[in-house]
């Protein structure tokens, strides 16, 4: 396989000796959230870039086709707005005394500020504030304040991972929030673990006119319905718009809020650049796809709180479509010989939700889980994985790259539906959410398509297997020797779930078509 990184930024030992990393990039990582990929790679777009000659723009600016050094980011923290809005419900353990202090100092600064008939008046309108804010809350569990992270709804809600030393601060007796201020990290990537910077270097290479040539051959004879011209000159404005629409008054609230945090003693913001991590330029080809896909759903009508539902499953089905797609480059393909609907070189065969392991099919879809899961551990063992010097790969090392290998794909795809059940025999189905994305992103806004054509969108973008038809290809990846017979409306529970959605037109005479009931955004 090329091993050409974008950028082709060396290997490094902190950050790269994990084979896991070396086989899909810098980095996926297993305890990531569905929401927390979503808003990295949104927070990538919208952060302004640097290269070694200076800054470029947000969004997904042109880069030179020769490239030398870093890319960096710089994101925003939200370090005053996140105290303001989660604080009061965050884990008790890690208040620390300059916290305590600090938020009720700028309660009370806020108060102040707002003009009304009496303090019980200020005080109200100061906790409907908080309340707004600390509504928009996206991961929160058993964290501290800082490291919570809003829904990304709007350009003003992304931020970065910060944590909180809570540990070392009490071994230095800080009692002053100035002293406290060196204990907030930004290079952890605990939680924003970097998965959304690899989704976001993908699209950024995909779109670099340096691949458009390449990128425009391969979709014109494999995707003929992909118009890669409106997806390069329409994305990137599809994104900020998205993140706009609802921005101007969380903006404006917010920067109240941020205002008051200069009041003595200051919340000073961490605005440190961030040095992206590499993918494989190999990754083009998945990219492209994703692109699309994005751009079905970002140029749509449908509202911001929607879309980024939407965007959030669809980060989270790429990144284990990428895992897959990265897999095969390293241990080979496992299909029969011919032509294949599918490049990707590997399938998830998938079933109904109440297709147990008892069914034919079940048990087809189990082995597909398998032989999934059988390709990623292959994946990062491969003889053929870059290698860095100095550096013995061992049996720690490998159960390290299996959670971030096999056991992500596993815990992803059951986070958002895609692998039942929770525990015993494991198979890949469609819960109605997951319906729902698809149609949102295999489907041009008020697109409408035959339930079969529909069929091999599936198959022909992410793998998944769901027709009689796809599933018979899907068989000959398997090693089981298992050759059910497959019904023709094997998929005839899908149907059921799109006609649920509302997402199918019968027809009495014809196949039933699939629509996309969203508009294009005009």
């Amino acid at each position: 396989m090329n091993t050409t990184r974008f950028p082709n930024i060396p290997f490094e030992k902190l950050t790269d000796s994990n084979p896991a990393v070396r086989a899909f990039g810098r980095r996926f990582y297993k305890d990531q959230t569905p929401l927390e990929y979503l808003a990295e790679f949104l927070l990538c777009f919208s952060s302004a870039k640097q290269t070694e000659a200076g800054e470029i723009g947000k969004g997904l600016p042109d880069l030179p086709e020769e490239l030398h050094g870093d890319l960096k980011y710089v994101p925003e923290s939200r370090l005053a707005v996140k105290l303001f809005s989660f604080f009061p419900s965050s884990k008790l353990e890690t208040r620390h005394k300059t916290h305590v202090d600090r938020f009720k100092g700028m309660v009370k600064d806020l108060q102040s500020y707002i003009e009304s008939e009496s303090g019980e008046s200020s005080e109200r309108a100061v906790r409907v504030l908080q309340q707004l804010f600390s509504g928009f809350v996206g991961v929160a569990g058993e964290r501290t304040w800082v490291t919570h992270s809003f829904i990304p709804a709007s350009d003003f809600l992304l931020a970065r991972e910060i944590d909180w030393r809570h540990t070392d601060a009490k071994k230095d007796h800080v009692e002053e929030w100035a002293d406290a201020e060196r204990h907030f990290s930004t290079s952890s990537h605990n939680f924003m673990a970097r998965g959304g910077e690899v989704l976001f270097l993908q699209l950024w290479h995909v779109l670099q006119e340096a691949q458009r040539e390449q990128t425009e051959q391969w979709l014109s004879g494999e995707y003929g319905y992909v118009d890669w011209a409106t997806v390069r000159n329409q994305l990137a404005d599809g994104l900020s718009h998205t993140l706009s629409a609802i921005d101007g008054p969380i903006s404006q609230l917010g920067a109240v809020i941020e205002h008051t945090a200069q009041e003595d003693p200051a919340i000073k913001e961490r605005r440190t650049s961030q040095a992206f991590g590499w993918v494989y330029q190999a990754s083009w080809c998945e990219a492209a796809l994703f692109a699309w896909e994005l751009s079905n759903v970002v140029l749509s009508n449908q509202d911001a709180l929607k879309k980024m539902r939407v965007l959030q499953d669809l980060c989270c089905l790429h990144v284990l479509r990428s895992v897959c797609f990265q897999a095969v480059r390293w241990v080979g393909e496992r299909s029969s010989k011919g032509k294949k609907e599918f490049s990707g070189g590997y399938s998830w065969i998938t079933v109904g939700a109440n297709a147990g392991v008892g069914t034919d099919l079940g048990k087809a879809s189990n082995a597909s889980v398998s032989a999934t899961e059988e390709l990623l551990y292959g994946a990062v063992r491969s003889k053929v994985l870059p290698t860095l010097s100095g550096l013995t790969v061992d049996d720690s090392s490998l159960k390290r790259a299996d959670d971030q290998g096999f056991k992500l794909f596993r815990s992803l795809g059951k986070q958002i539906g895609l692998i039942v059940p929770p525990k015993g025999p494991m198979r890949f189905t469609l819960p109605a959410s997951l319906v729902e994305t698809l149609v949102a992103v295999l489907l041009e806004p008020g697109e409408r398509l035959p339930f079969d054509e529909f069929l091999q969108r599936l198959y022909r973008h992410f793998g998944i297997a769901a027709g009689a038809a796809q599933i018979e290809e899907a068989l000959s990846t398997l090693s089981a020797g298992i050759r059910p017979a497959v019904p023709n409306d094997c998929a005839a529970w899908l149907e059921d779930e799109l006609k649920r959605g509302g997402f199918l037109v019968p027809l009495s005479d014809a196949t039933p078509l699939v629509k996309n009931p969203a508009k294009k955004k005009s």
